[in-house]
């Protein structure tokens, strides 16, 4: 479904539920039927100007949260031996070396090549691809 239809999609109920109240009031005089009119108006014209801004967030992204996880930098939280704990943003995930005989200590910085369930299979990234200034996992 193209990203316009879907947000229009999702706009409906709130538009047909401003329309039935802002009708019933007019309908018992309590609102004039221009003014019900004219804020049903505003209401759809609001929201067609607002979808320019919220466009990405209708739009499809990863099918799953893992596949945007990959290639992510994180920071090791404890030494992975092969085995450990690294940190992704704010979160502690399990996290398992690609290379079974590697060895990484505490706080240094990894990529993650793949998501095993809850594991993180990450490898060691080479100080030079690190941007500088910018921590891991944030």
């Amino acid at each position: 479904m193209p990203v316009f239809l879907r947000y229009l999609v999702f706009q409906l109920p709130s538009w047909m539920l401003a329309a039935v109240v802002l009708g019933a009031l007019a309908w018992f005089d309590t609102l004039p039927g221009w003014v019900a009119g004219a804020l049903v108006a505003a209401l759809v014209v609001k929201d067609l100007l607002l979808f320019p801004r919220l466009r990405r967030a209708y739009g499809p992204g990863p099918t799953d949260g893992a596949a945007a996880m990959c290639g992510a930098l994180v920071e090791a939280d404890t030494p992975l031996r092969p085995a450990g704990y690294v940190r992704f943003g704010a979160e502690r995930w399990r996290a398992r070396l690609k290379d079974s005989k590697g060895c990484v200590e505490a706080g240094e910085t990894l990529r993650v090549c793949e998501v095993d369930r809850l594991t993180l299979l990450v490898e060691p990234c080479p100080p030079a691809v690190v941007p500088t200034g910018e921590k891991a996992g944030a």
